[in-house]
């Protein structure tokens, strides 16, 4: 297929949607976005944080040297097509739980299982070098923007009965496509095209917050993560819901949240807003990108989980790989071939 002369449809314009549109934008591949709006995607709630050492087990994040770089390089690029600041490097502190996790933390670090990462190291924590937030919200409403302005956007849900996928192509509404990419998680475009695709669900609620304590730049992170946005005002998140896919806000969340937050030495916080998102991953909680396990021109994008940020430009650009040169094919470990013929559990 040599898309550089036909079209590609791309359905969603979350963080996945939006970042392979620039890179087919960069391509010079012509291409059409079909979104119902960011009211329901994830990447409106996301933080954006790139952490390189993640979870209890202060583990380096997977493929983290690698991705890392690709990440801002890409990030980058689109800030010049936007024209909108994107990436932002922070001071990143995670601070001990107690003693005997300082003793654990301490004795990995001497085995060097978290370079390059360490950074300074004292009794109540650590800095993480190389930590990064990325603007998800401003880099969806910029796209959004630049999109609808040169006619690319189409403000609508995609609908089975006006959908069709074949080897040939695919027909949306009355139009003609070298290919469609579906970016839209578990939707029902998904979920029917991609049945085997076993998804989990994962609720994460965040709070907008203010406090004369919160520094712009910096992150905090012991079991709740504050990101420091603006001098006094900043997000503070997030909750874990594994199977829940409703995104209703909740007292208890706030309550718990609010609560562990005040516990990482910021002073008092006062609540702005609140909101709730869905993400999506997979059983190996790695993402996904490839073809349909047949010769329908019909692929999926997504999976991000809540390393979206560093895994979006390294999805996008494999599809932009694939999409312009027939000889290209994506990663083994990504693709969506990997789940065919297993059952959701």
């Amino acid at each position: 297929m040599n898309a550089l002369a036909e079209r590609v449809l791309i359905v969603g314009q979350g963080l996945a949607g939006t970042a392979l549109g620039l890179e087919l934008e960069a391509a010079g591949v012509d291409f059409v976005v079909a979104s119902e709006g960011h009211a329901h995607a994830a990447s409106r709630v996301a933080a954006g944080l790139i952490n390189p050492i993640t979870g209890q087990r202060w583990a380096k994040s997977a493929q983290i040297d690698a991705l890392l770089p690709r990440a801002e390089k890409a990030y980058r690029r689109w800030e010049e097509q936007l024209g909108h600041a994107l990436w932002h490097p922070v001071t990143l502190r995670r601070l001990f739980r107690d003693d005997e996790e300082r003793t654990r933390i301490v004795e990995k670090i001497s085995r060097g299982e978290m370079a390059p990462f360490v950074g300074e190291v004292d009794a109540t924590g650590m800095t993480v070098c190389g930590a990064a937030w990325v603007d998800l919200p401003a880099l969806l409403a910029a796209a959004e923007e630049r999109w609808r302005g040169a006619g690319k956007l189409r403000p609508t849900t995609v609908v089975r009965a006006e959908f069709q996928a074949a080897a040939d192509g695919v027909s949306w509404a009355g139009e003609k496509f070298a290919a469609a990419v579906l970016c839209t998680g578990h939707g029902a475009l998904a979920r029917e095209f991609f049945p085997d695709m076993p998804w989990v669900a994962a609720k994460g609620e965040i709070l907008h917050v203010e406090g004369a304590g919160i520094v712009a730049g910096e992150v905090v992170n012991r079991g709740v993560w504050l990101l420091g946005e603006g001098a006094g005002r900043g997000r503070l998140g997030a909750t874990y819901e594994r199977g829940q896919e409703d995104n209703e806000i909740t007292a208890n969340a706030r309550d718990v949240l609010l609560a562990q937050g005040c516990e990482l030495g910021r002073g008092e916080l006062r609540v702005v807003d609140q909101v709730a998102g869905v993400r999506m991953t997979l059983p190996d909680r790695l993402p996904v990108a490839g073809w349909r396990s047949d010769d329908i021109r019909l692929g999926l994008c997504g999976g991000l989980g809540s390393k979206g940020a560093l895994w979006a430009p390294m999805l996008a650009q494999c599809w932009r790989a694939v999409l312009t040169d027939p000889a290209e094919d994506f990663p083994k470990e990504l693709a969506a071939a990997r789940f065919a013929g297993k059952t959701a559990g």
